[in-house]
C-alpha cells in the first residue's frame, strides 16, 4: 500500500499582526482541508510530520487552537506527529523555557489526544509507521534557561545525540525497503546559499549549535532528513550536501502558513536557482515510499 509522508512546518498559530490578524489560522485550515479532501479516504499509511513552531509563543491556548485546526486530519486517519520548535518554547521564539514543553506534550501526546497518547514522550521520539522508522528530535532540549534560552538557536544536547546514535545502530542492517526518517526543527547545517551577512546572522542567532555533531553521526545512516525553522523551502536532495552526508533526501520546509511562500531548487554548487521556482503559496511536501522502498518527492501547493 505504500507510505505517504506529508511535511509541513512553522505554523505559528497565535501570531497576530495589526493588518492581518489570525492569518496563520486561516491558512492552516486551508492546508488541512486540502489534505483531508485529497488524501482522507486513501488506504495505506499517511503521516503528517510538523517540524516545529506550531505555536507562536508557546502558550497553551495557541497549542489548543492548532490541535483543533488539525482535528480533521486526526479524524481522517492521518498520523499527525509534531516536534517542538523555538516558538513552542517561548514568547516570539527568543526566550526558551523548559516549562513550555508541558502544554505542548499535554496537547499533542496526552490522554486528551487519545489516538496519539504517549505517556512517556521523550527525545529521540521513535515510532514505526508502515515499515519505516521515524526519529523525532527536540532541537530545544538543551536550549532552555535564562541565558542559554535567549535568541532563536537550538541545541540537542549530548545525550539526545548519543541516544540517536544508539537507535541508528539497531537499523544498520535494515532491508532496503525500510527507510529511516529523521525530523527536527532547526536546520542541522548552515545554508550554503546565504550571503556572508546572512550566514553571520544565522550562525549567531538561528543555528543548531551541535548540528555538525549530529550530521557527522547520522551520515550514511539516514534515508530522509526533514526540518524547518528558517522559513526557506529548499531541496538539498542529490546535491553537494546530500552527497557529503550520504543522505539521499534532505528537505527544508519553510513556513507552510505563509501565503507568499516560494520553493526553490538548489544547484550542486549550493546556490539558489531562483529562475526555477518549484512551488508558490501555502507549501508543503509529499514523500511517497512505495512497497519496494523507492521514495519520490513532490512539492504541494495548498492554495
Amino acid at each position: 500500500m505504500g507510505t505517504k509522508i506529508f511535511h509541513i512546518s512553522d505554523l505559528h498559530i497565535g501570531r497576530c499582526v495589526p493588518t492581518e490578524p489570525n492569518d496563520e489560522s486561516r491558512n492552516l485550515k486551508k492546508i488541512v482541508d486540502r489534505l483531508a479532501s485529497l488524501h482522507g479516504d486513501e488506504d495505506g499509511t499517511r503521516v503528517v510530520l510538523i517540524t516545529g513552531d506550531l505555536a507562536d509563543d508557546g502558550e497553551r491556548e495557541q497549542f489548543r487552537e492548532a490541535r483543533e485546526l488539525l482535528q480533521p486530519l486526526y479524524a481522517g486517519g492521518f498520523i499527525v506527529w509534531p516536534v517542538p520548535g523555538n516558538h513552542d518554547y517561548g514568547t516570539d521564539g527568543i526566550h526558551a523555557k523548559a516549562s513550555k514543553f508541558i502544554p505542548f506534550k499535554d496537547t499533542f501526546f496526552s490522554e486528551a489526544n487519545p489516538p496519539f497518547y504517549d505517556e512517556n514522550v521523550s527525545y529521540p521520539h521513535v515510532k514505526h509507521f508502515g515499515d519505516h522508522v521515524f526519529i523525532g528530535l527536540n532541537s530545544m532540549k538543551a536550549e532552555t534557561g535564562f541565558f542559554d534560552g535567549l535568541l532563536a538557536d537550538g541545541e540537542l544536547g549530548g545525550k539526545q545525540i548519543a541516544d540517536t546514535i544508539g537507535i541508528l545502530r539497531k537499523h544498520v542492517d535494515r532491508p532496503s525497503t525500510r527507510k529511516v526518517i529523521v525530523h527536527l526543527h532547526h536546520h542541522p547545517f548552515m545554508f550554503p546559499d546565504h550571503s556572508l551577512l546572512e550566514y553571520a546572522a544565522d550562525y549567531l542567532t538561528h543555528r543548531l549549535k551541535d548540528g555538525p555533531e549530529l550530521m557527522h553521526n547520522i551520515a550514511g545512516k539516514v534515508d530522509i532528513l526533514l526540518f524547518g525553522h528558517e522559513h526557506h523551502h529548499l531541496d538539498f536532495s542529490g546535491g553537494e550536501i546530500s552527497r557529503q552526508y550520504r543522505i539521499p533526501i534532505i528537505l527544508s520546509n519553510g513556513k507552510s502558513t505563509d501565503a507568499n511562500g516560494k520553493a526553490y531548487a538548489l544547484q550542486d554548487d549550493g546556490t539558489v536557482r531562483k529562475r526555477k521556482v518549484l512551488g508558490e503559496g501555502l507549501l508543503g511536501r509529499l514523500i511517497e515510499i512505495d512497497d519496494a522502498g523507492v521514495p519520490t518527492v513532490t512539492n504541494i501547493e495548498f492554495g
